[in-house]
């Protein structure tokens, strides 16, 4: 990760991971795109490629205090807009989809 600060440019690798083929840059919402891509990867053998910890918001919320005016991704649309909010949004939609503390798992009864 890198920021660029006179561009203002948080270059931000794997973050807004999309696939297929897309444009260069755009002004679109990205986040739904991320969220199509980190849910069929995880339904896939590239599960949790992304590594999530407690420690994943906080961070987020971190690069978001940077308010960058474009995210260069490495794969799919770069994004110019706000880039704060995106940021947030990602940490919200990595929470749902890789969080593990927040899958309900059935309550086992110990053997007698």
């Amino acid at each position: 990760m890198l920021f660029e600060e006179t561009q203002q440019t948080l270059f931000c690798s794997d973050l807004f991971h999309q696939a297929n083929d897309v444009e260069p840059l755009t002004s679109s919402d990205i986040i739904e795109r991320c969220r199509a891509t980190l849910t069929e990867f995880q339904a896939s053998p590239l599960a949790n490629y992304v590594p999530y910890t407690r420690n994943t918001q906080i961070i987020l919320e971190g690069l978001a205090s940077l308010a960058p005016a474009t995210l260069a991704v490495m794969h799919g649309s770069s994004f110019s807009g706000n880039c704060k909010q995106a940021l947030l949004d990602l940490a919200t939609v990595m929470k749902e989809l890789l969080d593990k503390s927040s899958y309900a798992f059935p309550t086992q009864t110990p053997a007698d």
